[in-house]
């Protein structure tokens, strides 16, 4: 600070002179005043927050524990409380304004001391942060933005022990005089590689189609927070402490197993899985074979390895029942669902072995990405609303002779398709060529080719073909033996890519009783329906007037989602109209997802095209809802005055 004269007005903006104020010989300094004003500035912001907002701030901290688990109730705190930080300064409220925006313009003008307002108003220009420490003094940090290199000079309030120089370190950072000070604190991981975090957090921002990283960090904050310390543990897995020696031992078998068919990074990440299933489960194992083989086949559907095994080849292996695989690992499946999810995004790795899309997570989760009306006219330009439902139906099923397939034509045929996955285009189409050339029951070479079709009807014969080579290829009593768990096969993916593909046509054809013939019959092979079936199938069963058969589908699929509650309510409006259990579902309803409804009454309209990707509760998820279901909240009379009210 410059030398103040002592008969000056005291910078600290009490109006006292600087030798009665703090030019007093007992005087605290002024930079100490003011960080502890800014510091209880923080407090306040949350109390304000609290007391005006919590109900948005609560509703949307309960979608983030909906994807995060929080068992620990310190953890839980502890991220309740960042949430409401991160909330309040980066999430615009209904009318456009953030928390932070609202605060500054209300309670500004009570803040006496002048240097400490002007910190305040500009607050609204927050930021988060990871990167590393370069140097630290008493409460200063001098740190690295690793997502731009940009050198801060922060304060905080309160340095973690394990703070050292080289260490890796994220928060949000609100401004401060020439810095920023960190709301409410740095968080430090000791442990993890500044370099790994970042790359991690670079990736993530490219798989969700981010422009730019660090919007990708300040929208997904809570998430990367949640996640880092599992990437941090990626590498400590000989640590891990085991509740039992038998949990050991089937992470001993299964790594000596498939530690030369993947990356070592991609072995330790099963056995993380595996251990985030026993802290869940704990179940008593009697043979650890079993369960490695599960694990085994779970990793090989996760990520390809250069020797890929069915359920029977495996039972071989390890000694065990093929049978018994496949009930383990659609158990494994379901309770891991989330943790697969996070472990793939963290590992990345791409150079190492072909990575097709065999487990997405619209395949793999319970709650998926709800098909969309326009999917197949987007990948079909030549498809149109409009065709007439009465054309020919499409040509029987006919099975022919097909020639032998040798175990290598089938894996080239395979790897074909692997890189055809990830082409567009003329490529994509001669590889699924080459692929049918080598196996012509290769049924995700005709899904890829239906792509090409010129017209709706040709590309269903191009599914009809995908479906009767996925039957001939599994065999007649492969589908009644293993009916009610069929997704759990690796072998039937493509199958049942095939057939929904099929349905979803046949419905845009106007062709609904043998759409719904498709979407049931799905439904019965796999039960779970991690593929959302049940979406299209609700909405063919209101067209159609099966409100009891849409009501036992939402009783199957009982779901606490903007999806399920809403159409809790159409089924309720359609069946009874506006009742008093109306308002009830309605007021539900608008809980899960509360920008829906502008769509519904026509004060929004929907976008060309539905978003690639949606979170629960946010207004993408509405647009694919109504994208979805318009055409049937359209039938129902005066909906539009009832909504209104």
């Amino acid at each position: 600070m410059e030398r103040i004269n002592r008969n000056e007005p005291c910078p600290c903006g009490s109006g006292k002179k600087y030798k009665r104020c703090c030019g007093a010989g007992d005087a605290v300094p002024i930079t100490t005043i003011i960080e502890e004003e800014i510091d209880d500035l923080q407090k306040q912001i949350l109390h304000f927050a609290y007391n005006h907002f919590g109900h948005y701030i609560q509703d949307d901290f309960e979608s983030f524990e909906e994807m995060v688990d929080l068992t620990d109730e310190q953890e839980r705190e502890f991220f309740e409380l960042i949430h409401t930080i991160w909330f309040s300064l980066f999430e615009a409220l209904d009318n456009g304004e953030t928390i932070i925006e609202k605060f500054i313009h209300t309670q500004a003008a009570k803040i006496k001391r002048h240097k400490v307002k002007q910190i305040l108003q500009t607050w609204a220009f927050a930021r988060t942060i990871v990167g590393k420490v370069l140097s630290l003094n008493d409460h200063k940090l001098l740190v690295e933005d690793g997502l731009n290199a940009e050198q801060l000079d922060t304060l905080v309030t309160s340095i973690s022990p394990t703070v050292k120089e080289g260490s890796f370190i994220i928060g949000i950072l609100v401004p401060f005089d020439e810095g920023y000070v960190f709301f409410p604190s740095a968080f430090d991981l000791p442990e993890l590689s500044p370099e790994l975090a970042v790359s991690y957090i670079k990736n993530s921002s490219v798989s969700a189609e981010y422009d730019s990283p660090q919007e990708y960090l300040t929208d997904f904050f809570l998430e990367v927070l949640s996640e880092l310390p599992m990437l941090g543990g990626i590498f400590e897995i000989d640590n891990l402490e085991w509740p039992a020696p038998v949990y050991k031992e089937v992470v001993d078998i299964f790594r000596a197993r498939v530690e030369s068919l993947v990356p070592p990074p991609i072995v330790d990440m099963g056995a993380i899985l595996w251990m985030n299933y026993v802290q869940r489960k704990q179940k008593r194992i009697q043979n650890p074979n079993l369960y490695a083989a599960a694990m085994h086949y779970l990793l090989s559907m996760i990520t390809p390895m250069n020797v890929m095994y069915t359920q029977k080849e495996l039972a071989e292996q390890y000694g065990v029942n093929a049978r018994s695989i496949s009930s383990i690992v659609s158990e494994l499946d379901q309770v891991l669902a989330d943790d697969i999810e996070k472990l793939m995004g963290i590992m990345d790795i791409t150079e190492d072995v072909p990575s097709p899309p065999l487990l997405s997570k619209d395949e793999r989760s319970s709650v998926v990405t709800f098909p969309k009306n326009g999917d197949l006219e987007e990948s079909h330009p030549g498809f149109s609303r409009s065709m007439n439902s009465s054309d020919k139906p499409a040509k029987q099923k006919t099975k022919g002779p097909v020639r032998k397939v040798s175990k290598r034509d089938e894996e080239r045929a395979r790897n074909l398709i692997y890189d055809a996955l990830q082409l567009e285009g003329k490529n994509r189409y001669k590889l699924a060529e080459e692929a049918l050339a080598l196996n012509p029951n290769c049924v995700d070479a005709y899904v890829i080719l239906a792509e090409k079709t010129s017209s709706l009807e040709d590309a269903i014969l191009m599914y009809e073909k995908g479906i009767i080579a996925g039957e001939r290829e599994l065999g007649k009593a492969f589908f009644s033996e293993n009916k009610g768990y069929f997704w759990g096969l690796i072998e039937t993916r493509p199958y049942m890519r095939a057939k929904l593909h099929y349905a979803e046509a046949l419905s845009l054809l106007g062709k609904r009783n043998e759409a719904v013939s498709q979407y049931e019959e799905l439904l019965e092979l796999n039960p779970m329906d991690n593929q959302g079936v049940r979406y299209s199938l609700f909405v063919a069963y209101i067209d159609a007037g099966e409100y009891k058969k849409a009501a036992n589908l939402l009783q199957q699929f009982d779901e606490t989602t903007a999806q399920g509650s809403y159409n809790k309510l159409l089924l309720e409006l359609c069946e009874k109209g506006f009742t008093k259990k109306a308002h009830l579902l309605l007021k539900a309803a608008k809980k899960e997802n509360k920008f829906v409804i502008p769509y519904l009454i026509g004060k929004k309209r929907l976008p060309a095209y539905p978003p690639d990707y949606y979170g629960f509760g946010d207004e993408n998820e509405a647009i694919v809802y109504a994208d979805m279901h318009l055409h049937l909240w359209k039938k129902i009379d005066g909906l539009n005055e009832w909504l209104k009210k």
